[in-house]
């Protein structure tokens, strides 16, 4: 099963959650983007579109800048947070709670946004969101 496949079913995303996009692998990681910026070729680019996941010996991480966008209508998997165990996770943090979810990467949802993705472990819910680097 293709990466992408494995994500449309770990989170019971719609057939055609892609449509209209195409990816790309590039090393261990898969890039979703328009079939314009698929094509462009007037110079090299460090990578195109956006980072969909990251490609493990065991596993597929879905990025949170991905599921963010594309990641709103999943169905499964999913963790409903309040907006205090929201700003814990956005800042990093790991918070216990008990989700009717599988063991894994999960999108962490806060108000029907998608804030990012997480790792869970019954009942330990912690962030992979990445950290804010501020610019001089």
């Amino acid at each position: 099963m293709s990466p992408v496949e494995f994500l449309r079913k770990r989170f019971l995303l719609p057939e055609d959650w892609l449509n209209g996009l195409e990816t790309c692998k590039d090393q261990e990681t898969i890039f979703v983007g328009t079939p314009e910026v698929m094509e462009f070729n007037t110079v090299k680019p460090l990578r195109r579109g956006i980072r969909l996941c990251r490609l493990f010996t065991f596993s597929v991480k879905p990025t949170t800048f991905a599921m963010q966008v594309l990641g709103r209508a999943a169905a499964a998997n999913r963790i409903e947070v309040d907006e205090e165990k929201a700003k814990l996770l956005i800042n990093g943090g790991t918070i216990e709670i008990d989700a009717e979810v599988e063991n894994g990467f999960v999108i962490i949802v806060w108000q029907r946004f998608v804030v990012g993705v997480g790792i869970y472990k019954k009942p330990v819910l912690k962030s992979c969101i990445p950290k804010f680097r501020p610019v001089d």
